[in-house]
């Protein structure tokens, strides 16, 4: 579908209400600077979107750019259902296994830690139980060195099928 990498494009493009607080919370955080710190975003100020929201730590390693998933919103643990582990706290992006190839993703992720520039992907998925379209917006925020340390992810599905459901409840 689309990808957008600049404030404009995506202050013209983005359509999920939920990804749209969290990108305007985002951008009012930065004020004059291009990107917020984290000591600047405040979670619980958009608590209302946590469901579809991910933090991930960016740990830069030698060879390669990891993250650590910080945080993973509740919506997205229930949505990975059929993975072995559907809450991914705690872990690094290479220790877990995901529903669709995800090279795509992680390299919007390492761009985005790279240039220090939000990225908005407008999809088509398909998982194990759902297919449609969905918005990722990510959203780097800077630490204490001035370099990218975290990024906000919020995945925000805009138009979802229901192919097949649980039979028994979600296990966590």
């Amino acid at each position: 579908m689309a990808t957008y990498g600049t404030i404009h494009d995506i202050d013209n493009h983005l359509t999920g209400l939920r990804a749209r607080r969290v990108w305007e919370y985002w951008r009012g955080q930065a004020g004059s600077a291009p990107t917020p710190s984290w000591d600047n975003f405040k979670l619980i100020d958009v608590y209302q979107d946590a469901p579809i929201m991910l933090v991930l730590d960016v740990l830069l390693r030698p060879d390669i750019t990891d993250f650590r998933y910080r945080f993973v919103g509740t919506t997205i643990v229930q949505n990975r259902w059929k993975l072995e582990v559907p809450d991914h706290t705690g872990l690094t992006f290479y220790e877990v296994s995901h529903q669709y190839d995800f090279q795509e993703v992680k390299g919007a992720y390492d761009r985005c830690v790279s240039t220090g520039h939000p990225t908005l992907l407008q999809r088509n998925f398909e998982t194990y139980d759902a297919s449609g379209t969905h918005e990722r917006l990510i959203l780097p925020l800077l630490g204490a060195s001035g370099d990218v340390d975290k990024l906000i992810v919020i995945v925000e599905r805009l138009k979802e099928r229901k192919t097949s459901r649980p039979t028994g409840p979600t296990l966590f």
